[in-house]
């Protein structure tokens, strides 16, 4: 979704400026990328897991009350771990944030995370 471009004006008698608010706005993106970093603190309701334990799918809440999907990709090597997520935020349009599939060490950490991508 490209970012909105805003003109000065008034709005219930309060000054606003555009620069505020386009900085607002990238704020605003930047906030809801970091969220997207960790799913499991937006779950809300009940949370779908494979035999492992592993996260597969849930309804999520977005702090300003928006919802969405996540569905997870079970790690074939490490059971009980994610490999790669989506999460959606509805709207207009409505955003999808992937986490590609991440690369792991011979004890599970994490050694590659691929940045995560919105479309």
């Amino acid at each position: 979704m490209p970012k909105r471009i805003w003109n000065d004006g008034v709005l219930g008698n309060t000054p606003l400026s555009a620069a505020r608010l386009n900085a607002l706005e990238t704020d605003l993106e930047a906030a809801l990328l970091q969220l997207a970093a960790d799913p499991s603190l937006l779950f809300s309701g009940a949370i779908t897991r494979d035999g492992d334990g592993a996260p597969v799918s849930a309804v999520v809440t977005w702090p300003d009350g928006v919802s969405g999907i996540y569905s997870g990709t079970a790690s074939l090597t490490w059971p009980g771990a994610i490999s790669a997520y989506t999460i959606t935020r509805s709207g207009t349009p409505t955003k999808t944030y992937t986490q590609p599939a991440v690369t792991r060490d011979t004890n599970g950490n994490i050694t590659n995370r691929p940045a995560i991508t919105v479309s």
